[in-house]
């Protein structure tokens, strides 16, 4: 289990490892917390990192703004979804792959956000789990 360091541990050193494609169902997501990930994936890993997400539970107006942004500044690096079946999805999955490679995944209490992987803001955990079953 994972309790410290969750944002080192899970979005970024997997790339360390060569995975470059993250696939993400998180119940809540931070359109600015994504912008940081991104950001900080191109500049470890560079451009051929990916990130795709699922956002399973309700938006915020003004996180919907700042995904269209990215959307539009990372056609390449993001693609981001809207879960709008019922019921709403609250799991936290991260699973990352080399290609079609499946390389690592977690699964836990961290929503894609600076509250879920920041310990300052909120106590989350993440364990290992299957990278294919997950995407």
């Amino acid at each position: 289990m994972i309790r410290s360091n969750l944002y080192s541990s899970v979005l970024l050193d997997p790339c360390l490892n060569g995975a470059d494609e993250l696939y993400i169902v998180s119940g809540y997501a931070s359109a600015t917390f994504t912008r940081r990930h991104i950001l900080d994936l191109l500049k470890q890993s560079g451009p051929s990192s990916k990130v795709n997400l699922i956002i399973g539970m309700p938006k915020k107006k003004r996180d919907h703004q700042g995904f269209l942004s990215l959307l539009d500044s990372y056609p390449e690096n993001f693609h981001g979804y809207y879960y709008e079946g019922r019921p709403s999805v609250h799991c936290k999955l991260y699973s990352w792959f080399e290609g079609n490679f499946p390389r690592d995944a977690f699964s836990g209490s961290a929503n894609y956000s600076q509250y879920g992987f920041f310990e300052e803001n909120q106590a989350n955990q993440l364990t290992t789990d299957s990278p294919t079953e997950i995407r």
